[in-house]
């Protein structure tokens, strides 16, 4: 149940009920991939031997892996959705979250079933549509970072990141090209994912801090359904068991100043080239400079940024006000007081 239902959803079955109100596509599939995962969950223990087997013969990926990450609501979704649809690389799907045991096999069993749509560039709260869409991973990078997602481990043991490094070769040979991933759970553990992943390099979008609040405020009414409850890695002196004990706006605005200290902490340590720190903000105006650099610089391939601008619609920022003035307001003054 655990896997099926994240210890950190605090309302799930007002959860369903706000998924179905919202008739998101993206948000009702969420719901019918849970299901079919719970059908599929004996299915998924037998393939999960041949899987194994897979791991047992795979030693450490030899391609680049690039890791999409930052603190929660900063257009990390888009930012990855755009990448792989301009560059050569492989990413995991939908199906990986119905055979969470057994990701490569599931692939190659029901490959002739996947019909990839055009992209769309759209999520609800990082959940897309469709089972060759794409898919943060939470699931399986649950193997390594645990079941509490607000809690990643700063360190691996050796037996963890080997297991790690084993299951990333093994999906670099099924796809026989580089992989793309995003997960915002990993943005404060980079520098410990990277000493495990050799080849990985990191993509941390950096959203204006106020506008990230207000969003994550709103994801947290949504997703565990009221502004209390926590959504996203905190800042571990604010974390407390169950509601915020310090006021929403301040929870939240101290989880963002605690990521844009270990933002810079990280970059500090892994260097410009591997762990880069993209404003959403350019993203928005100029997508192609992106995807050239990350073509160039770590995949080794040449993008030509005026097919690539031709190709892609116009990203919009949607850094605006949602919330009441005064809770502006507050927010504002918050992460002044916080240093941000």
């Amino acid at each position: 149940m655990r896997r099926l239902i994240p210890r950190n959803f605090q309302d799930p079955v007002g959860l369903v009920s706000r998924l179905i109100r919202s008739r998101d596509p993206a948000a009702l599939f969420a719901i019918l991939s849970t299901g079919l995962s719970a059908l599929a969950a004996p299915l998924d223990g037998v393939l999960a031997l041949s899987e194994r087997r897979l791991y047992e013969h795979a030693a450490s990926p030899r391609l680049p892996i690039v890791i999409v990450t930052g603190a929660p609501r900063s257009g990390t979704t888009v930012v990855s959705q755009v990448l792989r649809s301009q560059l050569p690389v492989g990413y995991f799907n939908n199906l990986t979250a119905i055979f969470p045991r057994a990701p490569i096999v599931a692939n190659r069993l029901f490959a002739s079933m996947l019909r990839p749509r055009p992209p769309t560039f759209h999520s609800f709260y990082g959940r897309t549509r469709g089972f060759a869409d794409q898919n943060d991973g939470l699931h399986l990078w649950d193997r390594w970072l645990g079941e509490d997602r607000y809690r990643p481990p700063a360190t691996f043991d050796a037996h963890t990141a080997e297991d790690m490094r084993r299951f990333f070769a093994a999906y670099e040979a099924a796809l026989g090209k580089p992989l793309l991933t995003k997960n915002n759970a990993i943005a404060t553990v980079a520098s410990a994912i990277a000493a495990a992943l050799p080849t990985s390099h990191f993509v941390y979008i950096r959203r204006e801090p106020a506008y990230a609040a207000q969003s994550i405020l709103h994801a947290r009414e949504v997703i565990q359904g009221s502004r209390q409850g926590p959504y996203g890695v905190p800042d571990p002196n604010h974390r407390v068991v169950g509601q915020d004990a310090s006021s929403p706006i301040e929870a939240v605005c101290a989880q963002l100043v605690y990521h844009e200290r270990r933002m810079r902490e990280q970059q500090a340590q892994l260097g410009t080239a591997r762990f880069r720190v993209v404003e959403y903000e350019d993203f928005c105006r100029a997508p192609e400079a992106l995807i050239a650099t990350i073509g160039r610089e770590v995949l080794g391939v040449e993008v030509d940024p005026v097919a690539v601008r031709a190709a892609l619609p116009s990203f919009h920022s949607t850094n605006r006000v949602t919330v009441s003035a005064a809770d502006f307001d507050e927010i504002q003054s918050t992460l002044a007081r916080l240093g941000a």
